[in-house]
């Protein structure tokens, strides 16, 4: 058993929305103000944008080193200037990050909706901090791209010692690391949310769920660790990968 409009059903995560559906009573008809083929289509946004915002991420380090090569140990200004559509990339990239997922939870939002059960705070909340996790990702992309600008070029007659130069990008690095932070602690939030009311909902069933819970711990998980690298986030985007992977394979079952 899936969601129950016109044969849909959740992705290949068990009976899911059971309780949701049958606990309707009337003609049936669109719920929520959603249709059968308005769920084919937030499947599909859900599956693309969480593929998409993956694969970009794993292309993001790939790109930058086939336009730039090898920046050595540390970044200075004049490997800044010497590679000036660095940034370029790397915010587009970033960006594109974030549209991915946030297309992934305003998707998977808008099936809650559709399943008819009422969202409760913890599980509005929890869809608010997916939402601000997808945004930090434009905060990255917003990092990178200002070392690229005029005033980022000023840096080069600002702090002209190389040793300065180099300690000025790393804290770049630490802010845009920090903002990363931001988004595994946010999604790990509404990773949870997805766990347990998506999963009351409908939206998901228990495998999905399980792996939102693990995705989460591991997001989690790496503050645990002092001065280990930002791997939580690794988790995270993981999970958009398979989720991703699984709404797509939903809504050509359900088309």
């Amino acid at each position: 058993m899936g969601i129950r409009d016109e044969g849909v059903t959740s992705p290949s995560i068990g009976p899911a929305a059971g309780r949701a559906s049958s606990s309707q009573a009337g003609p049936p008809g669109p719920v929520g103000g959603i249709d059968g083929a308005d769920r084919r289509r937030l499947y599909l946004a859900a599956g693309l944008g969480g593929l998409g915002a993956a694969l970009a991420w794993g292309a993001q380090p790939i790109l930058v080193a086939i336009v730039s090569g090898d920046a050595g140990e540390h970044a200075d200004f004049a490997y800044i200037a010497s590679h000036p559509f660095n940034g370029v990339i790397e915010a587009t990239v970033f960006s594109a990050i974030g549209v991915g997922m946030l297309y992934l939870v305003t998707a998977l939002g808008r099936l809650g909706v559709a399943s008819g059960v009422p969202a409760s705070t913890s599980a509005l909340v929890g869809h608010t901090l997916g939402v601000a996790a997808s945004v930090t990702w434009f905060g990255v992309a917003g990092v990178f791209l200002a070392q690229y600008t005029s005033v980022g070029f000023g840096l080069g007659d600002a702090a002209p010692d190389r040793a300065l130069q180099v300690g000025l990008y790393q804290l770049l690095g630490i802010i845009a690391t920090g903002l990363l932070v931001v988004f595994s602690v946010g999604f790990a939030g509404w990773l949870i949310a997805l766990a347990v009311a998506g999963r009351r909902r409908g939206v998901v069933g228990w495998p999905l769920s399980i792996l939102a819970l693990a995705a989460a711990a591991l997001s989690i998980g790496q503050f645990l660790l002092p001065f280990a690298p930002p791997w939580g986030l690794v988790a995270g985007i993981g999970f958009a990968f398979v989720a991703g992977v699984a709404f797509l394979v939903a809504a050509r079952r359900a088309a």
